[in-house]
């Protein structure tokens, strides 16, 4: 065996176990000091940035948590704002029905109730202003999408969340097909003869029936004092008179009927004096049938049920791209560049009255001739475009999550008095609920289906409001606290320290230190072992 002094590996090779053993004592110190097992990149490069991206995404799905939290209090800001706009609604439904009894109300009464509308809807836009939440105004339009349209007959109707912002001229709307409602037209018009042996007709529609016997009740008997009259002096009742006087009777009481009886249809004389039934509603989607005991009245063949001609729903394009019709509103289809964006149409076909020139060039009257469909809106290929639509979008997201591409939009209503109720028809022309005027009686009644109409729409806003809140938002919280759960527990297994296992690694690491140290000591004695030969010698 070789025995040399200048070198000694012996103690080189117990200081380095040594050190390696302090280094793990240090290490082990550490990891028990912090409760984290990689403390640095060196500690385990892969398994820091696995735990780099875990910490950021349980911060993410934290500050989600306590996002969501405050968006459920801004949606229940509204709600209550909501609440009360149905209290002023209700109070309008029943103030407009009030006004309605025409035969207990006088003028002041009218007057008074008229002004208590005011007042409610004043009240309307004060809630409309004041409902904030913060500095943001919830329920005035700022927050939601909206829009207006430029041209005859176009009402814009409404934008979905992800519509986008219109271009500063807008989207072109270009209609080649006007909605129309199922219609049936009579052949014949009542006159004397015709039904002087009496006329039974039968209005079917959504499984429910409208008829008339005229001679039955008390039409029977008016009709009956007429044909008497018509008998006795033709001259002073003559045939013409006295035939518009039965066409009225008939087509009163055909409109009371349809009326008592629920039918979503309603009838009226023609120019020609023919009957005509139309269907309330555009599209084709609905319709009905009629019978006449008289051919050509309404139905064709005596006793024999004629269907209604069906009718169309509105046909074109916006932005140059097809869009779906449902009766008279057109919808931007998704995948459009006008995607969600929805307008009203309001032109109907009609009549127009042209002049009758004899064979001298001589206008000898007037007849009532049915637009065309070209007339209105052009053909396809004319390049005729009924207007513009233009959408400023403003709805809201709501951060639910730690990724911003998951999060919704929602789009808040507006519920001033001068935006509800809007594109509803009726004969005193309310154009909103802002015009409602009760002191006539046409106008007490269509001031309480406008009211209804915006009851109905608030309603939906509210069901709508509140499954965004429910299912958008606060069922997310649970999920969310889930999710950090989990997360944390991954990180916690990559990074924390198992403190049981620590102590029990650092016990052996301290004892392996002692051992190396004291094996120094004695790595040292070597050489002087060497020394003491060559001294013996």
């Amino acid at each position: 065996m070789a025995m040399r002094i200048k070198q000694n590996p012996t103690a080189l090779t117990t200081l380095r176990h040594s050190n390696n053993a302090m280094e793990r004592v240090k290490a082990g110190v550490e990891r028990l000091s912090s409760g984290m097992k990689i403390n640095k990149g060196a500690d385990g490069p892969a398994s820091l940035i696995a735990s780099e991206r875990l910490r950021g995404r349980i911060v993410g799905l934290q500050q989600a948590y306590n996002n969501a939290s405050a968006s459920v209090t801004l949606m229940q800001t509204a709600e209550g704002a909501l609440n009360e706009v149905s209290e002023v609604l209700i109070r309008l439904k029943q103030l407009s029905v009030h006004a309605a009894n025409e035969a207990v109300n006088d003028p002041e009464m009218l007057n008074a109730d008229q002004m208590e509308i005011e007042y409610l809807l004043d009240t309307l836009d004060r809630i409309a202003k004041n409902t904030q939440f913060n500095s943001k105004t919830l329920l005035d339009g700022s927050l939601g999408a909206n829009g207006i349209t430029v041209g005859s007959n176009l009402r814009f109707v409404s934008a979905r969340e992800d519509t986008p912002y219109s271009p500063i001229d807008g989207w072109p709307v270009d209609i080649h097909q006007v909605a129309t409602r199922a219609r049936l037209k009579g052949r014949t018009a009542i006159d004397v003869n015709n039904i002087r042996e009496g006329l039974h007709i039968v209005i079917s529609e959504g499984g429910k029936n409208a008829e008339i016997h005229t001679d039955k009740g008390q039409m029977g008997k008016e009709l009956q004092k007429v044909f008497e009259n018509h008998d006795l002096d033709s001259k002073r009742f003559d045939y013409a008179t006295t035939s518009q006087t039965i066409r009225e009777i008939v087509a009163y009481n055909l409109a009371q009927a349809i009326e008592e009886n629920g039918l979503n249809v309603h009838s009226f004389l023609a120019p020609d004096n023919t009957i005509i039934i139309k269907h309330n509603e555009y599209g084709d989607h609905t319709n009905f049938s009629a019978t006449s005991s008289v051919a050509g009245i309404v139905s064709d063949k005596v006793n024999i049920a004629k269907l209604a001609a069906k009718g169309r729903d509105v046909e074109g394009i916006i932005n140059g791209e097809v869009a779906q019709g449902e009766g008279q509103f057109l919808t931007a289809l998704d995948g459009s560049s006008a995607r969600g964006v929805s307008v009203q149409y309001m032109r109907e076909i009609g009549l127009k009255e042209i002049p009758v020139i004899d064979e001298r060039g001589i206008e000898i009257g007037k007849e009532f001739v049915e637009e065309s469909n070209d007339e209105i809106v052009g053909t396809p290929d004319s390049g005729q475009s009924e207007g513009y639509v233009h959408v400023s979008q403003r709805s809201q997201t709501f951060q639910i999550g730690p990724d911003g591409h998951l999060d919704p939009l929602f789009s808040f209503m507006n519920v001033k008095a001068k935006e509800l109720g809007r594109g509803f028809e009726n004969k005193s022309g309310f154009d909103s609920l802002a015009d409602v005027d009760v002191t006539s009686l046409q106008g007490a009644y269509d001031a309480s289906m406008v009211v209804d109409k915006v009851i109905e729409q608030v309603s939906e806003f509210r069901g709508r409001l509140g499954a965004f809140q429910r299912n958008a938002i606060e069922n997310n919280l649970e999920s969310l606290k889930i999710a950090e759960e989990n997360i944390t527990q991954a990180e916690s297994t990559i990074r924390d320290t198992d403190m049981a296992e620590a102590m029990s690694q650092l016990t052996s690491d301290q004892i392996m230190l002692q051992a190396s140290t004291a094996m120094i000591s004695q790595a040292n004695q070597v050489p002087k072992t060497v020394l003491n030969l060559v001294e013996a010698g």
